[in-house]
């Protein structure tokens, strides 16, 4: 069984490392795709969240239910939302939006998984909210984008999260099977060296002919190897699939807190920060002209 195992790889691995290519790219791209739709649907959202607080602040009623709130403010962004049409981040003139047709504006209510599943997955934390202590917002945002299939799932089926994480592998792993062929490739090739018959110099050359053959192709799947791990990485580092989910995260982090501040009628850290600083800047110019004054 281990022989055939390894004469698989010392005469296939470099077919067998394209086609791990060829699956890595299709799961790359339908992963990035599925993920900056996610950025940009949830970046809209957050938005929408941030304008509604705005509206309803300015009731300037104190809030005493947490789970009406939350109910008028979702209800907020519905009535924005639907009207809206984010594709990716590319901007469309008007004249294409008429030709695209209604089947094409999609709306952050029809882009989540069932009707208004972000929103009831907010109001199910309605508990997080009504505490006076502030959540561990990455653990409720956590919470929250797990119960979106879309969010997880690419084609409602296949998880994101470690097919990202193989992707991730997929460079090492390709340089990794190179070399393993290449010493495969040499260590099947060398036992023909012993059947060499010096004194049947056309059998020999035969021999060493098959032999340098197939050194031969042992090092090229170092070299396929090395070559497809480059263009993972390059695609790795320029189109992080990572580095956008956890923006898309921190979207929904930050909005989450946006609602709990709102709630609670709380300044962030960053309002706090800047009204200090406004402060001491005042007091440092009244200070200058007591100064001043006193000079003269």
């Amino acid at each position: 069984m281990l022989i055939l195992v390894f004469d698989f790889f010392s005469n296939y691995l470099i077919e067998f490392m394209a086609s791990l290519l060829f699956l890595g790219l299709v799961f790359r791209f339908s992963s990035y795709t599925l993920s900056l739709k996610n950025y940009n649907y949830f970046a809209s959202f957050s938005s929408e969240v941030e304008k509604a607080i705005l509206d309803l602040s300015k009731n300037n009623t104190a809030i005493s239910d947490v789970d009406f709130y939350l109910d008028d403010l979702l209800n907020h962004i519905k009535e924005k939302i639907p009207s809206r049409s984010v594709r990716n981040g590319t901007k469309e003139t008007k004249s294409k939006k008429k030709d695209l047709g209604a089947k094409n504006v999609v709306s952050l209510r029809d882009y989540v998984q069932g009707e208004g599943s972000l929103f009831n997955s907010i109001k199910n934390e309605s508990v997080s909210f009504k505490s006076h202590f502030p959540p561990n917002y990455f653990d409720l945002a956590d919470r929250i984008l797990e119960k979106d299939k879309h969010y997880n799932y690419i084609l409602k089926y296949l998880p994101i999260a470690p097919i990202t994480r193989l992707i991730n592998v997929l460079p090492g792993l390709f340089v990794v099977l190179g070399i393993f062929g290449t010493f495969i490739g040499i260590s099947m090739a060398l036992p023909q060296i012993a059947k060499m018959d010096f004194n049947n110099l056309d059998a020999a050359g035969a021999v060493l002919t098959s032999f340098v053959l197939a050194v031969t192709y042992a090092m090229k799947t170092s070299i396929a190897g090395i070559l497809f791990s480059l263009i993972m990485t390059l695609l790795n580092t320029l189109a992080p699939i990572k580095t956008l989910r956890d923006k898309t995260d921190k979207k929904i982090v930050v909005c989450l807190e946006s609602i709990w501040l709102a709630i609670h009628e709380e300044k962030s850290t960053e309002e706090e920060i800047r009204n200090i600083l406004k402060d001491l800047l005042q007091e440092t110019k009244n200070h200058n002209n007591e100064t001043k004054k006193s000079a003269s």
